[in-house]
């Protein structure tokens, strides 16, 4: 009888100090993201070796599936790291835009509750964007490679032990320097081109998640 109650004792204590983020904890989630976006484009292009400089500013959207794993190091605190990918829709909305990101994820869980979890987070690494403009004379396919930061808050919602919801709303900043040009499918020398994309607005996340 001794051992029972024990037992049961422990169960009890067990549940009652359940969180949703524990040391050893791993989280597994995918989703879609929509997001909007502010652009600014500049570029300097040297002529007889005179700069000349434009710069230009407008809108995007992006719609994007990510999928991210967290690993608990702490009851507070996980470590992870995440990849995304989707459409790039700018203000002429060219077709075949595309935009992939890729980095480290670290998070909080301001709270940390058996069912729920209120949490913040940063998001750190880089971008690539491909910009293909089909009805352009010649067709000119570009891309841009660079960072990006974000802040990100968002809840938690387990339905039982293991599967569970989460929404998060996100801040993310992209520098995006010009890596590559073609027309009429040729390469297009930058030596003397400098341009750059830089973007910043919020996305949207709702995702699927998996506790282990």
């Amino acid at each position: 009888m001794r051992t029972l109650l024990c037992a049961a004792t422990l169960l009890v204590a067990s549940a009652l100090n359940a969180q949703y983020n524990q040391k050893g904890s791993v989280h597994l989630s995918l989703g879609i993201a929509a997001g909007a976006h502010a652009t600014e484009y500049e570029q300097t292009i040297n002529i007889l070796g005179f700069p000349f400089l434009t710069r230009s500013t407008g809108g995007a959207a992006t719609v994007t599936v990510p999928l991210e794993f967290q690993y608990g190091l702490a009851d507070i605190f996980s470590l992870g790291l995440y990849a995304e990918g989707g459409r790039y829709i700018d203000s002429v909305d060219t077709k075949r835009n595309s935009v992939t990101m890729a980095g480290i994820q670290p998070r909080f869980y301001l709270v940390n509750r058996e069912r729920i979890a209120w949490m913040a987070g940063l998001q750190l690494g880089t971008t690539t964007l491909r910009i293909d403009d089909p009805e352009a004379l010649g067709s000119p396919e570009s891309m841009h490679r660079g960072g990006h930061f974000g802040l990100n808050t968002g809840v938690g919602f387990l339905f039982g032990e293991t599967i569970g919801l989460q929404v998060h709303l996100r801040y993310l900043v992209n520098n995006l320097p010009l890596r590559e040009y073609e027309l009429a499918g040729q390469d297009v020398d930058l030596s003397q081109v400098d341009a750059n994309l830089r973007t910043s607005g919020v996305a949207l996340q709702t995702s699927l998640h998996v506790r282990f």
